[in-house]
């Protein structure tokens, strides 16, 4: 269990960039992906903060610009290529269905880029296209990691099309791939894909996470929206719990854009410091809800103050009741 000061953790996954198509006519553009992960760890944590991932010159100049007010975020595990930055368009009908489309692509990263970073009290899998590195890579690093292992499953559950077009797909090899980490989210639709059920009920989801911890992992994280966060884990006499946490009204929702991947880096910070899944998921649960909260890249800066984590520890939670 690390306490808090002198932390490292390590975030492997893509920046996009992203364009969003409403369906009257409106488009607005931003950054997104691995940066939300990025800029609340930077905010909440008392931390040194290792992305690794390719990022296609044609947005250096922005993603350096976001990164700089933030010394603690290094840049020894990124690199600028020359490949197209992956552009992530999402279009949505009257009834808010979104069809997404993904452009450009960089290379995968290999085990020899996330190698110098596997002594990393913990290292992050933010699977933000599903291609950010291939089963075999991960299984190699899984092999040499010496810290927690933390996988969001997110877009490896959505395979592209010959015009580019993400749909739905059972992930190949699924059970291969949570098998590397010792803590897996997903939110309730990836849930429900891989299990090949709704995971509404207790027994439905005790029954699918006992199969996920079955495979290796210590613990299954399924975010639900405004409803909160479900998990299920072994306790310290190694029985399995299944747990509900209620959400953390903080504000009036404005934005659910990037409230996985802060819940993803808000449960491994706590985590280091308490040792225990309960607390860390509260407390992801509460950074989740701030960043509902906020609009986009642009207001993230202010989760550390809406947290109450100024003082870089995780704060007092509210029971569950």
């Amino acid at each position: 269990m690390m306490q808090s000061g002198g932390c490292r953790i390590a975030l492997v996954g893509t920046i996009n960039r992203d364009t969003i198509l409403m369906s009257g006519g409106g488009r607005t553009h931003s950054y997104g992906g691995l940066l939300y992960s990025i800029l609340a760890l930077a905010e909440i944590a008392e931390a040194t903060i290792y992305p690794i991932c390719n990022v296609g010159e044609d947005v250096e100049a922005a993603v350096r610009e976001l990164l700089a007010p933030h010394p603690s975020v290094r840049f020894d595990g990124m690199r600028f290529v020359s490949e197209q930055n992956p552009h992530c368009f999402l279009a949505y009908d009257a009834e808010g269905h979104k069809q997404e489309t993904l452009l450009g692509g960089v290379a995968p990263l290999t085990a020899e880029r996330i190698g110098p970073f596997l002594d990393c009290d913990a290292v992050c899998f933010n699977f933000i296209t599903g291609m950010e590195l291939s089963l075999e890579t991960f299984q190699e690093v899984r092999d040499a990691a010496v810290g927690l292992i933390c996988m969001d499953v997110h877009s490896l559950t959505l395979g592209i099309d010959s015009n580019r077009r993400r749909f739905w797909r059972v992930p190949p090899q699924w059970e291969s791939w949570v098998a590397c980490a010792d803590v897996v989210q997903l939110n309730e639709q990836e849930g429900a894909l891989l299990a090949g059920e709704t995971l509404d009920g207790d027994s439905a989801f005790r029954r699918f996470g006992e199969k996920v911890l079955s495979l290796g992992p210590a613990a299954l994280l399924m975010t639900c929206g405004e409803r909160g966060c479900r998990a299920v884990y072994r306790n310290a006499r190694g029985e399995v719990e299944v747990q509900r946490f209620g959400p953390s009204p903080v504000g009036t929702p404005q934005d659910e854009t990037g409230c996985g991947d802060v819940f993803l880096i808000g449960f491994t910070w706590a985590y280091l410091q308490t040792g225990d899944f309960a607390e860390a998921s509260r407390f992801a649960n509460q950074v989740a809800g701030i960043n509902c909260c906020l609009r986009g890249i642009e207001e993230i800066g202010q989760i550390g103050r809406f947290s109450g984590a100024e003082g870089r520890s995780v704060p007092s939670l509210p029971q569950e009741g």
